[in-house]
């Protein structure tokens, strides 16, 4: 397992250049987040022989101002700082899930897979249509937070779920859900020493999604609309150093028989003094909104809920609401705000 390994500068240079074991490389990983100040010495590893492509342009040289730059930026992509010094991960929300190479439409052939297993007549071409129609698929592919989205427009359950097991897939798979996983389409087919440096150097980037099949022992089945045979087995370990680049994310989607409730861990999120003073005015423009649309429909101030003559308790000021109402609207904006920071983005205030 990965907590039981050991890091050490040998297991630092074999990561830097692509060799190490899927436990091993999730050591290191963790290693890094815990250890920022180590980031620019893997980097540094890598400068005389990296010599990878992407979108067919070869990279320059890895200059010390280069290394500085990406080390900082990739920071700030991927990790946030806690009020303690520590750091969070953030969850990559907005990556395009896209194989660039092919035409940009896994998650169209991913979804009508998903819809026709599950009874509904539609061919790929409606739901491309229907993608670019609702805004949800752009040029350069569909954002990770849009998957599913095509599929709950015809009726489906759909759960989007971070930091998943293959106990999660098998457990949905069993229950008769279509799986898709977010992954990195290089490292799942590709040059895994490559795509290694790559994650270093460009950020850990799921750029493709896939429909898990089967699981067995040590390998898994995927449909993959890139591949010429469409269903392919790969070895588990490279399936999970794959999907590791999404935060380990399912779009599970079925019937919607069942709704089993998933929200994104937001415990390693801290917010400072002054989002927890916006904290309270959220909330209370929360109490504002909810009772101005009450009005509308004509609802008005009572001491006891009756949908009938339309009255409630809650239609007071939100001054004058008991704590545990006036708790579950800070709730819902603390919330609110730690998932705005887990999903990549900052909250700045202006000066």
């Amino acid at each position: 397992m990965a907590d039981d390994i050991t890091i050490t500068d040998d297991l630092l240079a074999a990561y830097a250049e692509g060799n190490v074991s899927h436990d091993e490389r999730m050591a290191v990983r963790q290693y890094l987040m815990d250890n920022p100040d180590e980031m620019e010495s893997i980097l540094m590893m890598m400068d005389e022989d990296y010599d990878i492509t992407l979108d067919d342009a070869p990279m320059p040289p890895l200059s010390p101002d280069f290394l500085r730059d990406r080390m900082d930026n990739l920071w700030e992509e991927v990790m946030s700082p806690k009020e303690n010094g520590s750091y969070y991960r953030t969850l990559p929300a907005t990556a395009k899930a896209a194989q660039n190479i092919i035409d940009n439409l896994c998650v169209i052939r991913c979804e009508g897979k998903a819809l026709r297993q599950l009874g509904v007549i539609i061919t790929d071409e409606e739901l491309l249509e229907e993608s670019k129609a609702e805004g949800w698929l752009k040029q350069d592919g569909t954002a990770l937070h849009h998957i599913g989205r095509l599929s709950g427009l015809h009726g489906m359950g759909v759960g989007h779920r971070y930091n998943c097991t293959l106990d999660d897939i098998r457990e949905a798979l069993q229950k008769g859900s279509v799986v898709i996983a977010a992954v990195d389409g290089g490292e799942l087919t590709g040059d895994l020493e490559a795509e290694n440096q790559e994650d270093i150097v460009m950020g850990e980037m799921p750029d493709h999604v896939v429909v898990v099949e089967t699981i067995l022992e040590d390998t898994i089945t995927l449909y993959d609309s890139s591949t010429s045979q469409h269903l392919d087995n790969y070895p588990l370990a490279q399936f999970l150093d794959a999907w590791a680049d999404s935060s380990y994310y399912l779009i599970i989607i079925n019937k919607g028989e069942e709704y089993d409730p998933h929200p994104i861990d937001l415990s390693d999120v801290e917010i400072s003094d002054d989002l927890i003073e916006l904290r309270e005015a959220i909330a209370e423009n929360a109490h504002e909104v909810w009772a101005y649309n009450r009005k509308q429909e004509g609802w008005k101030y009572g001491p006891e809920r009756d949908d009938a003559q339309k009255l409630h308790p809650d239609m007071i000021a939100y001054s004058q609401l008991p704590e545990s109402e006036k708790q579950y609207d800070r709730e819902m904006a603390i919330n609110t705000i730690k998932l705005v920071k887990k999903l990549g983005w900052a909250i700045v205030k202006r000066k």
